[in-house]
């Protein structure tokens, strides 16, 4: 890299459990896009970024470091920094910055109508040590948490273990959906929507950028809204992927 050089950068949280926390130095940033969707204007880097496993961020960002020093890729572990990528600095490619960066051109259909008669859904995610769980359905017979436990299947959303017959939700094509999720656990998951991105509803009522991937820390319970625009069956699952293997895994249906 080359001071005054300005890179896009895309990073991608392929591990199957661990949630990063990222940073920059030595370099000056934005975010454009996240989960494949452009921001509305880019944001600057001002708080560390938190990718969930499947979480994917576009940044543009100018190399700030001069030539000789090693600008970085940092990520926040209980609050300490270590470089994650180290990339070195050799030369200038200018003289002077160049002005903030312009928004990406939108992607079709991103807004989010109809938020007045969007249809309720709830899902519930329980289960894991130091749960509330005491019992849930596996394969339509109701289970203690112990016995669960001993078919290796420590987790359930909505009271069934695994993937249920029925929908979460039977949409129709463009109905507009409220999704309420709660995690009644002690830990964190990464709820990934196939087929459909969403946004979060805001405690000031707002709506947060297009995802697919919402991350949902311990004890949290986070609105989300989305148009049903993609017919078919779609999985809807927590992309920590021994969760998903041990219960974590529902469906909705678009027709």
């Amino acid at each position: 890299m080359r001071q005054n050089e300005r890179l896009r950068l895309r990073l991608i949280n392929a591990a199957n459990a661990r949630i990063f926390v990222v940073d920059i130095a030595g370099m000056e940033g934005w975010t454009i896009a996240l989960d494949g969707m452009p921001l509305a204007q880019p944001q600057r880097l001002g708080e560390p970024l938190i990718l969930g496993p499947g979480q994917r961020a576009d940044l543009i960002v100018d190399v700030t470091a001069d030539s000789g020093e090693t600008a970085h890729l940092v990520r926040l572990d209980n609050g300490e920094g270590m470089s994650q990528v180290a990339l070195t600095v050799t030369g200038r490619a200018s003289a002077v910055r160049r002005d903030d960066p312009p928004a990406l051109p939108s992607n079709a259909n991103m807004d989010v109508p109809g938020l007045d008669n969007a249809v309720p859904v709830r899902l519930n995610i329980e289960g894991g040590a130091m749960g509330r769980m005491q019992s849930a359905v596996l394969n339509g017979e109701r289970k203690s948490f112990r016995d669960l436990v001993d078919e290796n299947e420590y987790w359930a959303l909505n009271g069934t273990v695994g993937m249920p017959d029925a929908p979460l939700a039977g949409l129709a094509l463009g109905q507009t959906v409220k999704l309420e999720i709660s995690n009644d656990t002690s830990f964190p998951h990464a709820m990934h929507l196939h087929g459909m991105h969403f946004r979060e509803i805001g405690e000031d009522g707002t709506l947060g950028p297009l995802r697919d991937t919402i991350t949902m820390f311990r004890g949290e319970t986070r609105t989300v809204v989305f148009v049903a625009d993609n017919p078919g069956d779609w999985l809807f699952h927590c992309h920590m992927l021994s969760h998903a293997a041990a219960g974590m895994m529902t469906w909705m249906r678009v027709t």
